[in-house]
């Protein structure tokens, strides 16, 4: 996959729902599980030990959807009020983005945005491995930034949030058998 086929897979697989990441949730809920990342559902770390555990948790749940070495599309959004239809790269401190879509949030959710609110869509193709994508995962804890990991293999999305991940998986029989792999971990 490359990072402008991830929009025709995207609109494919997930049409109900606008590639943001809390949109997920709400519409596929019978799909969609979260677990929580630190024991006794704390929001937010505040050790080394706890962002070990966040870490622990996040890369294991990962490695059991995608599995390592495993295509991976990393995507993010940015909101603005202009309108641009270039295909740019955005420099990020995880590493060089491709713009693949813009959205008119007023025209696709006029009850929720106003006017000239836009959302520009970023990708970015890389292999998963264990432990190798811990920065952008501790920067999306500490709720610095947000991004979803799309595997169109494994048919997931994976939405870390701070606090937790929302799960995206290709039915509710896989997501029932997962919710009781993670039991310990899940959200009430």
């Amino acid at each position: 996959m490359t990072e402008s086929e991830f929009i025709g897979y995207w609109n494919k697989e997930y049409s109900e729902s606008l590639p943001i990441n809390y949109e997920l949730k709400l519409v596929y809920p019978n799909r969609c599980f979260r677990i929580h990342s630190l024991p006794e559902s704390k929001r937010y770390a505040e050790t080394e030990d706890e962002y070990k555990i966040i870490l622990d948790r996040q890369n294991q749940l990962i490695n059991d959807l995608i599995g390592e070495k495993s295509d991976v599309a990393i995507s993010f959004g940015l909101y603005t009020n202009d309108i641009t239809n270039d295909n740019y790269k955005q420099l990020t401190d995880f590493g060089e983005f491709q713009k693949v879509l813009t959205i008119d949030l007023h025209k696709e959710r006029p009850q929720e945005h106003e006017d000239e609110m836009f959302f520009d869509i970023y990708v970015k193709i890389e292999k998963w491995e264990n432990g190798k994508k811990d920065e952008i995962l501790k920067a999306i804890a500490d709720d610095e930034i947000r991004a979803m990991f799309v595997s169109l293999t494994e048919k997931c999305v994976i939405a870390p949030y701070d606090g937790g991940i929302d799960v995206l998986v290709d039915s509710t029989e896989k997501r029932d058998h997962l919710k009781y792999k993670y039991i310990d971990w899940l959200s009430e």
